[in-house]
């Protein structure tokens, strides 16, 4: 990504073209606030794990168009509700902020479509479900790889 946002601005420079320095701008902020929307969640993610005794490690997996995080260990199900709820509810504050303080440059929706990931058809709102329906007991929590799980569904 920065590779060709360089390549941009480079060529714009050399051929006396300064729209393509822009859009090489343009480029890397999108792409800086699509990168820090996953960032903020996961993060959010693992600072609401640690706040909660009972998880011994996190599990990091990724690939090509996502990364997330898995913990290992045992909670109760009211705590797996805030960890999911936690991830999506911090990139939407985040994108909330960011709409707060610049709202012409229109970058808070690389934020708030994080509030979709509760939806049960993804990991967040299938621990939301797990949380909610097991409100008060003790969930064993074993991550697994990406394989693993797709076989699972």
């Amino acid at each position: 990504m920065l590779a060709v946002a360089a390549a941009c601005s480079l060529t714009g420079l050399v051929l006396g073209y300064p729209y393509l320095a822009e859009l090489a701008l343009w480029l890397v902020i999108n792409f800086a606030c699509l990168l820090g929307g996953f960032l903020i969640h996961e993060g959010a993610h693992a600072l609401a794990g640690r706040r909660f005794r009972g998880i011994s490690s996190f599990v990091v997996s990724s690939s090509m168009f996502r990364f997330s995080i898995a913990p290992v260990g045992r909670l109760y199900g009211w705590q797996i509700a805030v960890m999911a709820l936690a991830g999506p509810v911090a990139a939407a504050a985040a994108g909330l902020v960011l709409w707060a303080a610049v709202p012409g440059l229109l970058l808070h929706w690389w934020f708030w479509p994080h509030l979709v990931f509760l939806a049960p058809l993804f990991g967040d709102g299938r621990s939301l479900v797990v949380g909610i329906r097991h409100w008060s007991a003790r969930v064993p929590l074993h991550a697994q790889p990406p394989e693993a799980a797709g076989e699972a569904q």
